[in-house]
């Protein structure tokens, strides 16, 4: 939180955590940067153990982190599956579908127009969330704009926008943008501890850091102690961030 929102009694801190609260089914979305996609595991596990509905938006997790993947009890996928031809190409005037064991045919009767493949886009569309929670990211629509087709229904939701980067947009109906660690500010939101949140916490503080190297604070520290003493393995998340760093210096030898 800077300055001017305390001076103008502004709570983000609080007013995040009554909006998560109050929100039942959530979307992630995180950049690309390792650091933000760690800590958005994090933030996924503890709001799995609070009893949301959360669904996570990142590209596929790098090989050093895919430890911090979820197992399978803790994925839910997407049901409604959509199939999209646009009303300029062919005028459709029947749908009707064949079903069995083996396969689903779907049948197109056409009054006008022609459809090629090209023409034909699949996606999963859900009901829109109730909260959209943005983590390391600097421009909202930017990001959306690339998965327009699939992400599109995201766009008019209440966004809690979170990001270390003062470079950032400020597009949340709260916006939580503050130097330092992105763990920490995850951590702020909820302190409810497991050992899934334990470890992808740490592994975003020693990304943050460059294990400790850099951007050192007494806070760092101490929240890194609080996650060890919570089951965060650091000799498990050190092999494995340095074990991608192993394989890229085999590859050029």
């Amino acid at each position: 939180m800077n300055n001017s929102e305390e001076a103008l009694g502004h709570n983000p801190m609080g007013e995040a955590k009554n909006l998560i609260a109050t929100s039942k089914n959530i979307y992630l979305i995180a950049s690309q940067e390792p650091e933000a996609m760690a800590c958005t595991m994090a933030l996924f596990y503890t709001l799995k153990y609070l009893d949301k509905n959360v669904n996570v938006v990142m590209e596929e997790l790098p090989e050093k982190l895919k430890f911090l993947s979820p197992s399978i009890d803790f994925i839910s996928h997407p049901k409604n599956f959509v199939i999209s031809i646009p009303g300029s190409i062919a005028k459709i005037s029947q749908v009707h579908y064949e079903k069995n064991d083996d396969f689903l045919k779907i049948h197109l009767m056409l009054e006008s127009g022609n459809i090629k493949k090209d023409n034909i886009s699949f996606y999963f569309e859900e009901a829109k969330p109730d909260l959209v929670i943005t983590i390391g990211i600097q421009d909202y629509q930017k990001e959306l704009s690339r998965n327009l087709d699939s992400l599109g229904f995201l766009l008019d939701c209440q966004v809690l926008n979170i990001d270390n980067m003062q470079e950032n947009k400020k597009f949340g109906k709260i916006n939580i943008v503050t130097e330092g660690s992105l763990a920490e500010i995850i951590f702020d939101i909820d302190k409810t501890i497991d050992k899934e949140f334990a470890e992808c916490l740490l592994t975003g503080l020693i990304i943050h850091t460059n294990n400790f190297t850099n951007n050192q604070t007494p806070e760092i520290f101490q929240l890194a102690s609080t996650l060890m003493k919570a089951g965060a393995d650091l000799k498990v998340i050190t092999d494995n961030l340095k074990s991608e760093a192993r394989n890229q210096k085999s590859e050029t030898n």
